[in-house]
């Protein structure tokens, strides 16, 4: 006789069921982190395809000839004895002349006077072969017989007077440079040797982008396509065509992370400028400027911020009875919905002009808050009883802001008295007449502004590690007779202080990746110093500039990613340190 299948009880059903739903939601939790994994991994792959394209090198190709029937003239050849060789700016202003002896003559067309520069091209015994300004009028190409190549920058003496200064020699050919031609609206420039031997440059770059040998030795003229994707060698009788795909020749490691020689400069500098109204511009893409710029803001607002945010962390944590604590956690913390745009706005508008006009009313203030809320601690335990009484159990919250108010008052007002006597025109002016150069919107506001912005989300990881500390440790410490800040010093700090440094880190990926406070509170100069007293310029503010602008698939528009490439790894470094702290920190806690 068979049996049938025990029935299921009702808690056999229910534990079945609940086994399912851990199940599922065991799943979809594991599906929810491989998908921020995988977005994380597409946002890479993403930025990395539209920023290789600037790194790939230049490709060209020979075409086939064409018939050329009409009569050039023949290139100019080397000099020899009392001959001159001659070139004419594109805009016409200047004339150089150079003779057999390497003596060169720069003229000015408007003026009616001899040379306004003489000097010696080159102290060897070489020959110069070719001789080319390049298409802005600001730079000269000197080709030698040795296959030497240099390059000369128009730049504005002391009395503002146009000087030729030798900015680079660039690498040498193997044999005589017999024709240069320059790129339209570029810096760019190709030489061809005796040997047949075709090479393209870049004014920014040392050594050429793409070397060919065309075998070609009666060449007569060298000429750019107005894109500059066609160069043309002309023969007497034939067109050379090599097609050039060199859509990025401003852009390498050297031009984004160290100091290029630019036209009109008097030597090497990191400099982001991307346009102007000049069709013949030169952009600068140096990123150096923006990472110091954002470093530094991040860097000001978490200096401004983490002390104040683990201090408070500390106090609510350790000294504060628990109703008044709740009220300061919710205030803080409601701070962290204040927009950054009115807090941009309120530091351009107010706070910028009113500290400028109170600088040293600010360091005094700086100086005497410390200290007025040590001597109010000293003098705490000698009040009357009755006083102590009477602002306990939270009240001396309120004590300590009026004190600081009436601190902040005398700070202020002594320091405007101090002003006048001291400056005649104050602590601003003084500050320029000693090279400290002072702006409106510096470093100072944004590390303020922002780092109000800051401190909600480093007060709340500071207060959470802080109450995480095993509360036995710090009753034991109590019970053998440690003061309470004894105990927080002792004990409560040096456990929580991984906690302390992830919070730190992750309030400076928060100012790291902050736009609209540093692009109203600052004057968005691309410097590149840690001078307080100055403006910034920060990648995202950048970004938040530029990309609407930018041409797609230009070389602006592909260094932007470069940008937004840089800033996601500065956040996702900073805020991954901070969760390895975190984590390490946790290990530790379930030790205790």
């Amino acid at each position: 006789m068979s049996q049938s299948a025990p029935k299921l009880t009702a808690p056999t059903r229910i534990q079945r069921r609940r086994r399912w739903y851990n199940r599922l939601f065991k799943t979809l939790i594991g599906l929810s982190g491989i998908s921020v994994v995988l977005m994380l991994a597409a946002l890479f792959i993403y930025l990395f395809s539209e920023v290789l394209p600037l790194f790939r090198g230049v490709k060209g190709s020979a075409l086939a000839p064409v018939p050329y029937s009409v009569s050039l003239a023949p290139s100019q050849p080397a000099l020899s004895g009392a001959e001159l060789m001659q070139a004419i700016s594109p805009s016409g202003d200047y004339v150089l002349q150079v003779d057999a002896a390497l003596q060169a003559c720069l003229k000015q067309t408007s003026v009616a006077a001899g040379c306004i520069q003489q000097w010696r091209l080159s102290d060897s015994s070489d020959t110069l072969t070719s001789i080319v300004w390049m298409s802005a009028g600001q730079a000269l190409l000197a080709g030698y017989r040795s296959g030497r190549l240099q390059q000369w920058f128009l730049v504005a003496d002391a009395q503002g007077q146009p000087q030729f200064t030798l900015s680079r020699e660039l690498l040498a050919q193997q044999a005589a440079i017999v024709q240069i031609a320059s790129e339209q609206h570029r810096r760019g420039f190709a030489t061809l040797n005796a040997a047949g031997q075709l090479a393209v440059f870049y004014s920014a770059r040392g050594k050429p982008l793409w070397q060919y040998d065309t075998g070609l030795t009666n060449i007569q003229a060298m000429v750019f396509s107005a894109d500059n994707q066609l160069l043309s060698l002309y023969s007497a009788t034939e067109q050379h065509r090599y097609a050039l795909a060199n859509p990025h020749p401003e852009i390498s490691w050297q031009t984004l992370w160290h100091s290029v020689w630019y036209e009109g400069f008097a030597q090497p500098e990191t400099i982001w400028q991307t346009s102007s109204a000049a069709d013949d511009y030169q952009p600068k893409f140096s990123l150096i400027p923006l990472t110091s710029g954002t470093l530094k803001a991040a860097f000001y607002a978490t200096i401004i911020a983490a002390p104040l945010a683990i201090m408070a962390a500390i106090y609510c944590a350790c000294f504060l009875p628990a109703k008044p604590r709740r009220r300061i956690k919710s205030l803080i913390e409601l701070m962290a919905a204040f927009p950054t745009v009115i807090l941009g706005f309120i530091a351009a508008v107010w706070l910028a002009p009113v500290i400028e006009q109170h600088l040293l009313g600010l360091a005094l203030w700086l100086l005497l808050l410390p200290l007025s809320v040590l001597l109010l601690a000293a003098l705490w335990p000698r009040l009357p009883k009755h006083w102590q009484q009477q602002w306990q159990g939270g009240r001396e919250v309120l004590l300590l802001m009026l004190w600081i108010v009436l601190i902040s008052l005398l700070a202020f007002t002594a320091g405007s008295q101090l002003d006048s006597w001291l400056f005649t025109d104050g602590l601003r002016f003084y500050l320029d007449e000693q090279g400290i150069y002072y702006e409106q919107r510096n470093a100072l506001i944004v590390g303020i502004a922002m780092g109000f912005a800051v401190i909600p989300g480093i007060f709340a990881i500071a207060e959470d590690v802080m109450q995480q500390v095993p509360s036995q440790l710090t009753r034991g410490a109590l019970a053998l007779g440690a003061t309470p800040w004894q105990a927080v010093l002792k004990i409560s700090l040096p456990l929580a202080a991984p906690g302390l440094i992830a919070a730190s880190l992750v309030g400076f990926g928060r100012a790291i990746g902050e736009t609209m406070i540093v692009l109203m509170a600052t004057g968005n100069s691309p410097v590149s110093n840690f001078n307080i007293f100055e403006g910034l310029r920060s990648l995202t503010a950048t970004l938040a500039i530029e990309l609407p602008e930018a041409t797609v698939g230009s070389s602006h528009f592909r260094v932007l990613f470069v940008a937004a490439l840089l800033l996601l790894l500065f956040t996702f470094v900073a805020n991954t340190a901070a969760e390895i702290i975190r984590q390490r920190l946790r290990k530790k806690y379930q030790r205790l």
